[in-house]
């Protein structure tokens, strides 16, 4: 089941002056771990393989563990139905299957630190990838911070505490800088790609306190969030059943006292 995010990205960061929001209209949409995912993947592995991080498969998809938990959605963004770009949300944290976010497995330390009596949500943006071939840069710029500003819709309404997501350290300034996200860690490679990783962690007060400044970055209406609220209930409705499996399931693997 996919359902179509009730808002369009007002953002634009264009150096070049003009008005990629207007000439090239973005829609969303959010699925749950039932989904058909299969443009999301196909999408991802044209990405990741332009990018020279992952090996061919005969399948032309990429995907993990991650995307089939009940506790993970994705983000896609499409321009004349097409998908041009995604972004996955895997939580974490209370009421959540035990490591369902990548980077506990690649910084377990670092994370369990943010949180040492497991009282808070989290989630971890990751797996964002743009179609290789569109060459306007304004397009993918606007298109970018599009996916960031869609994955904070869907962390606010999920009363996230903690936003994280693990980029190259040439990256790491752009989300510092924009989004206020703080270095929490650091590593010579992240899951399959051999690159240097900054993780960053993004606390929701700091998000509340860039939307009260007017950070054009957080301008985010309460009628967005409330559509992603409504988009999201009716995702955990029809993926109850998965849902509950998975819980299950992290009440059998956890330690007996």
């Amino acid at each position: 089941m996919t359902t179509e995010m009730l808002f369009q990205p007002p953002l634009v960061l264009d150096s070049n002056g003009g008005d990629a929001a207007k000439n090239f209209p973005i829609s969303f949409r959010i699925y749950a771990a039932q989904s058909d995912q299969s443009e999301i993947n196909r999408l991802r592995y044209r990405a990741f393989r332009d990018g020279g991080y992952i090996a061919e498969n005969a399948k032309q998809e990429f995907v993990d563990r991650y995307d089939h938990l009940s506790s993970t959605y994705a983000i896609g963004a499409f321009h004349d139905e097409e998908c041009v770009g995604s972004l996955r949300l895997a939580f974490g944290g209370k009421e959540c299957p035990r490591e369902s976010m990548p980077c506990q497995a690649e910084f377990p330390g670092e994370v369990a630190g943010l949180d040492p009596d497991g009282r808070l949500t989290m989630v971890e943006f990751s797996r964002m990838a743009v179609e290789p071939s569109l060459a306007n840069r304004s397009f993918r710029t606007t298109l970018y911070a599009s996916l960031v500003r869609a994955g904070l819709i869907v962390s606010t309404a999920e009363r996230a505490d903690i936003v994280l997501i693990a980029v190259h350290p040439r990256v790491s300034r752009f989300y510092r800088a924009m989004c206020g996200f703080e270095i929490v860690g650091r590593s010579s490679s992240y899951a399959e790609i051999d690159e240097e990783t900054d993780l960053l962690a993004l606390r929701s007060g700091e998000v509340e306190r860039r939307r009260r400044l007017s950070n054009a970055f957080f301008g985010i209406a309460a009628a967005e969030i409330e559509g992603a609220e409504r988009t999201l209930a009716a995702l955990r409705q029809r993926d109850a059943p998965s849902r509950r499996g998975d819980l299950e399931q992290k009440e059998t693997a956890a330690p007996h006292p």
